[in-house]
């Protein structure tokens, strides 16, 4: 990667749903990208980058646990802001505790101590996740104690205290995300939404869990707006700031089912419990985006009727994506 110019977008986690999105979005518009996969990966876990990536997306291998390879990646790229979209134990297979204390803390504290050692950096962009909040998930603001049930949470709770220590006392222009429950092309296909809706275009339904377990479903293409805005506002924003980035409306499983059933007119009665319910799971888990309007000037614009016939559409006009994902899904849930 040496003569690399500046400026540039490091995004890690690239090959998740998320950081390839975000990845995507940012070369799209003109930004020179650089994703960033974790090492031994197979090429056919890199399948959202496959067909149709930007030109000016480029990819690169590392390891984030390896501070000394963080440090040497950072100091090669000089990146003008770094979009870290890594985790790991958001799965229920995915259950080393200590792999998810090194993937969503440590490495996002080497991250964040390389970065703001460059002359000129912009900005670090955390994506945190709502499920920090844990059980106090019915709308919390911010600055709401959260109540992790989870190694996960906990680690994603750590990362972001430490975004907002690095800002508060040492001024280094970092932000979290916290992030709902994010759905759009490109999307595991052993997650809820592609279930269903690869389903529903057969004229049935996946296995289910109780109907009144509820989401906050926002999409993927708002949640590419919402990093947009921070990296565009990032002179402007207190750094270690916290945002809610969701629709604030509480999604129960029965209602986006019934959606799904009225978009591919499906006859079948869903199999309510014929999946038992997730350790995570809980009945009024929605944001409270307020703040991100207010000083983001950020709101979720995608309705979920349009997010997913959008995302219908992508999968009928994409079916080599599609088999790609079912191929590689990170679990073997169909």
């Amino acid at each position: 990667m040496s003569g690399i110019a500046t400026p540039t977008i490091l995004v890690t986690g690239a090959s998740g749903f998320v950081g390839a999105c975000v990845g995507r979005h940012f070369a799209a518009a003109g930004q020179r990208v650089v994703a960033v996969h974790g090492p031994a990966r197979p090429a056919d876990h890199r399948w959202r980058l496959a067909e149709g990536a930007p030109a000016a997306l480029e990819n690169v291998e590392v390891d984030l646990c390896s501070v000394d390879a963080v440090r040497a990646l950072v100091r090669e790229v000089r990146p003008s802001v770094v979009i870290n979209c890594a985790a790991y134990g958001a799965y229920s297979h995915q259950a080393d505790p200590a792999r998810v204390y090194r993937v969503n803390f440590e490495a996002v504290r080497s991250l964040l101590d390389a970065a703001s050692e460059l002359e000129g950096f912009r900005a670090f962009v955390q994506a945190g996740s709502s499920s920090e909040y844990g059980s106090n998930c019915s709308g919390p603001r911010e600055d709401a104690a959260p109540v992790p049930d989870s190694d996960y949470s906990v680690s994603k709770v750590a990362a972001t205290a430490y975004v907002q220590f690095a800002g508060g006392r040492r001024r280094v222009p970092g932000w979290v995300l916290r992030l709902s429950s994010v759905y759009g092309p490109y999307e595991d296909a052993s997650r809820l939404v592609p279930r269903l809706l690869t389903r529903g275009r057969e004229g049935g339904f996946p296995q289910l869990v109780n109907p009144k377990i509820s989401r906050d479903f926002v999409f993927i293409d708002d949640v590419c707006a919402a990093f947009q805005r921070v990296v565009d506002k990032a002179s402007s924003l207190a750094p270690g700031d916290v945002f809610n980035i969701g629709t604030g409306v509480c999604t129960t499983l029965e209602d986006i089912v019934g959606r799904v059933r009225s978009l591919y007119r499906i006859s079948d009665e869903p199999a309510w419990g014929s999946m038992a319910d997730r350790k995570w799971d809980h009945r009024e888990w929605y944001a409270n985006p307020e703040k991100a309007k207010t000083v983001l000037g950020w709101s979720a614009t995608t309705s979920l009727d349009a997010g997913l016939a959008a995302t219908s559409r992508w999968m009928e006009e994409h079916p080599s994506m599609v088999r790609a994902a079912e191929a590689n899904m990170v679990t073997g849930v169909k």
